[in-house]
């Protein structure tokens, strides 16, 4: 059954409808008619199951006959700072570490970022990465949509996250694996922060700005990774170490 999403307010009035890019793919992708039966994704851990009532080319009706919650998502709540990347990785990103289950994603301004922020041009991405979230979301059978944040520096990640149970900072100069880096016999952390950098890496003066504010250095192994092939098999690891991936 197709899943499409919709969001909360909606879902609540009395004739809720499905406008923009999912009523398009209703009318003219899959060429659903009414009566057809569909499932809607709120972003808030629901799901539901809907009867189509009415179609029209850019808005389409919907009745509402089941509402359930879905045990998709994981146990613990992954933060990712991620040090900014060219071209577009970061939308490749922001759809595989949303379906690899993280809660929030800010991209993170650290020494070695190459690309120039554009001020004027950064709300519009922000948008576009929510939409992909919002995408991957519903494919994925998630039914929590990430939280992505406007664009932060490295030293205001590393000090507004002090409440944090475990903060992780992956570097490539880091000898010890990650799982020697982790103390054994920790209690379950319930909140991780993962700090990733740029192609460049993080310089030596982050990493020890990073330990300071009681973060621990990981490493992912002797073979040296893509920025962004580090970032998912991270995200991967600590999901199948703290999370649900075991």
């Amino acid at each position: 059954m197709r899943r499409f999403f919709i969001e909360q307010a909606e879902i609540a009035k009395d004739k809720p409808m499905i406008e923009g890019p999912d009523a398009h793919h209703i009318t003219s992708v899959f060429r659903l008619k009414p009566g057809d039966e569909i499932l809607l994704v709120d972003g808030t851990g629901f799901e539901y199951r809907a009867t189509l009532i009415r179609i029209s080319k850019n808005q389409v009706e919907i009745a509402v006959t089941e509402k359930y919650a879905v045990r998709t998502e994981s146990p613990i709540k992954i933060t990712v700072g991620q040090g900014y990347l060219k071209d577009k990785k970061m939308d490749m990103l922001v759809r595989h570490l949303t379906e690899t289950g993280i809660t929030r994603w800010i991209p993170m301004i650290s020494e070695y970022s190459i690309p120039q922020i554009d001020i004027k041009k950064n709300s519009a991405r922000v948008e576009r990465w929510i939409t992909i979230a919002r995408e991957a979301v519903k494919q994925c059978g998630r039914t929590l949509v990430p939280v992505i944040t406007a664009p932060a520096s490295f030293a205001e990640i590393v000090k507004n996250f002090g409440n944090t149970d475990l903060k992780i900072i992956f570097y490539e100069n880091e000898a010890k694996p990650l799982g020697q880096t982790l103390l054994p016999g920790a209690p379950q952390p319930s909140e991780i922060l993962l700090l990733f950098g740029p192609e460049g890496g993080f310089s030596t003066k982050e990493v020890e700005l990073a330990i300071a504010n009681g973060f621990v250095a990981g490493s992912l192994g002797p073979r040296i990774l893509r920025a962004e092939t580090a970032s998912i098999a991270a995200c991967a690891l600590v999901q199948h170490i703290f999370g649900d991936m075991a």
